[in-house]
């Protein structure tokens, strides 16, 4: 991993443990530039208070320290990063139904159901840092029964991977889309996006927001258009209503 970081612009030291209650909170108390990853997570969480189950070590769980940016700037960027990183690691015809849910899944398309779960982010500040928490389904064989017909890894994708690889090539994905521009990382999510064009209800802190998502952008967030007008929900606070 200090071969991978050698040369980045936004990474220059690495914390390697083997197990941890969360990433998250190791990397709170590291410095900038750090990236922290763990070959268990005993405790790991998602956005509002979600859980990130613990599959042992067949998982992928790492956390970037990074100087704070916008909320969904970073959300988003660390969406296409995740999205590229796993369509470089399967095949062509896997690699097209990989694409990110808003504001937080990398999902993968499948024919007569819903798009699967494979790798999911959370963004959390610590002072003028930003913690980017991404955990990628590796080589899971099965879930629990719970979350089986929502999650997928890519040993069920056929494509048997070793967690290094993964993590050395996202770093360098995440790395680039961090320095990318706006333009560049909104472009990039276009082609990923599974969210465009859907009706979809939002929970916000006002209160309940429906209406067809028109895109999302970098700088303010996802823009819905709604029977009242255009709106603009940040990710930070807003999640899908399931």
């Amino acid at each position: 991993m200090q071969t991978a970081i050698a040369g980045l612009t936004h990474f220059n030291s690495i914390t390697v443990l083997s197990e941890t209650d969360s990433t998250q909170d190791v990397a709170a108390k590291s410095a900038l530039g750090c990236v922290v990853t763990a070959g268990r997570q005993r405790s790991g969480r998602g956005r509002l208070g979600n859980v990130w189950a613990d599959t042992g070590e067949e998982g992928l769980a790492s956390t970037f320290v990074v100087q704070m940016q916008s909320p969904d700037r970073l959300a988003m960027a660390a969406a296409v990063a995740t999205a590229t990183t796993l369509r470089s690691l399967v095949q062509h015809n896997v690699a097209a139904r990989i694409g990110v849910k808003w504001p937080n899944d990398i999902v993968v398309a499948r024919a007569g159901g819903e798009p699967q779960k494979i790798a999911g982010i959370l963004i959390e500040s610590s002072g003028d840092r930003a913690l980017i928490g991404i955990g990628i389904n590796v080589r899971q064989s099965t879930f629990q029964k719970e979350i089986a017909h929502r999650a997928i890894s890519l040993l069920q994708l056929d494509q048997a991977c070793d967690r290094l690889v993964v993590l050395t090539t996202l770093v360098r994905q995440l790395d680039h889309f961090l320095s990318a521009s706006n333009r560049v990382i909104e472009e990039a999510y276009q082609k990923l996006d599974r969210t465009a064009g859907l009706r979809m209800k939002f929970v916000t802190p006002q209160g309940i927001v429906e209406g067809v998502v028109l895109r999302c952008d970098p700088a303010i967030g996802l823009l819905v258009q709604t029977d009242h007008g255009v709106q603009t929900l940040p990710s930070a606070t807003t999640r899908v209503q399931p």
